[in-house]
């Protein structure tokens, strides 16, 4: 059987059927975070499988298949699978890579912080416990002023003079 671009193009049904199912997925991955994006995935991944679905009766009508051979994938066809499982895989482990390095960031930017609220901590303490040696420097001082000024004074009287004889 003579293989022809017609008949390569019918037999990509299963490849626009995994990317229908991808897509779809996709969409349910991104709706909570990116609305626009995941309804472009929603979207194609509806013309996708509409299109799958047309390029199998095409197929059928026009005699490339019937239904005994109609779930026999042919070489053709196994390419594309191949590819779009192929094109699936780098994109699921690109976003893996994305997902870990913002991981290893968050990580890293939480340590910052931490290291950071413990410093914060340990000025805080040692400004404490030299504002606490100051006050009671100060209260000390304070105290022996007070000591002095309670203190009886004791007067000198002045010698009482003698008339000179």
């Amino acid at each position: 059987m003579k293989t022809t671009i017609e008949e390569i193009l019918y037999v990509q049904s299963p490849a626009l059927f995994l990317i229908a199912v991808l897509l779809i997925l996709c969409y349910f991955a991104r709706r909570t975070n990116h609305h626009a994006r995941a309804v472009v995935d929603l979207v194609l991944g509806i013309l996708s499988l509409a299109g799958g679905i047309a390029l199998y009766y095409l197929g059928m009508l026009n005699k490339f298949f019937t239904i005994k051979d109609f779930w026999q994938v042919r070489t053709a066809g196994l390419v594309g699978l191949a590819i779009v499982a192929v094109a699936a895989l780098i994109l699921l482990l690109r976003a893996g890579k994305r997902s870990l390095e913002r991981c290893r960031d968050e990580r890293a930017a939480s340590r910052q912080e931490t290291a950071r609220q413990k410093e914060l901590e340990e000025v805080r303490q040692k400004a404490y416990a030299s504002g606490m040696a100051d006050a009671m420097a100060t209260e000390s001082h304070m105290a022996a002023d007070e000591d002095k000024l309670n203190e009886p004074a004791v007067m000198d009287s002045p010698a009482e003079e003698k008339p000179a004889e």
